[in-house]
């Protein structure tokens, strides 16, 4: 899976084109097989929305604060090391939503566990240093987003499962190519290619990738920011595929 808020920055981008799809074939389910951090689903008006993810603890996080739980107000690196240690023993001391809170929001990028802690700190920008603290962020942003989140089916699911018809499905699975992170590490992309075929029969399916196989036609492309981190100026094209007919 990718991190927290990964299509946040061009959502403004994606969101209209699938909510296109909506409107002019009077769609009446949305389904998010990948939903992630939610920054694409929070934004479609649609008559039921589905979100799914094969992670537990983000979902479980997801679910606590679009009921209108609230989340700690800071998490120091002693704490994280204590939930990390939790997680990998599978010692349940934690609820899913904690770890899914400490895993997802004070981990570097958002990367679960494996990003490492996001301390905070001063970074440089081309305005002079500025104080990130990186966990406030997520979870400001986390707060801020809950409210749009009210209707959204949110449960765990692995995409291969979900039984889908007569509707629009937009796909942001682990990206090929780019490094893997925790449940992502060896996804099946031949696999995924030859869902999305059949799903496309009786669906309108959009994928986001980098890259797609040729039967499939790229009907969108972005470049954007890998990382949170403003020095950081790796970038990337996004690229929206739907199935060539």
């Amino acid at each position: 899976m990718k991190y927290m808020g990964s299509k946040s920055r061009i959502a403004k981008h994606i969101a209209p084109i699938l909510q296109d799809y909506i409107d002019k074939n009077n769609i009446k389910h949305y389904t998010e097989p990948f939903a992630g951090g939610c920054n694409i689903i929070d934004k479609i008006k649609c008559e039921n929305r589905y979100g799914y993810d094969i992670n537990p603890y983000l979902i479980a996080l997801l679910i606590h604060v679009s009921s209108g739980e609230e989340l700690p107000e800071t998490i120091n690196r002693e704490e994280y090391n204590a939930v990390r240690t939790d997680f990998n023993n599978c010692t349940n001391e934690y609820p899913d939503w904690y770890i899914g809170c400490v895993g997802f929001l004070a981990s570097y990028n958002g990367r679960f566990f494996d990003g490492g802690y996001a301390q905070s700190g001063y970074e440089k920008t081309k305005h002079g240093e500025r104080y990130r603290d990186y966990y406030r962020e997520s979870k400001d942003n986390l707060l801020a987003q809950a409210p749009m989140l009210e209707g959204v089916w949110l449960a765990t699911m692995n995409y291969k499962y979900l039984g889908v018809e007569n509707q629009l499905i937009y796909c942001d699975p682990p990206y090929q190519n780019t490094k893997q992170y925790g449940i992502s590490k060896g996804f099946d992309y031949n696999e995924f290619w030859d869902i999305m075929r059949k799903w496309s029969k009786n669906n309108i399916v959009v994928v986001s990738e980098l890259n797609a196989p040729s039967d499939f036609i790229c009907i969108w492309q972005q470049e954007v920011s890998r990382s949170i981190k403003t020095t950081d100026k790796s970038k990337a094209v996004e690229k929206l595929f739907v199935l060539e007919k």
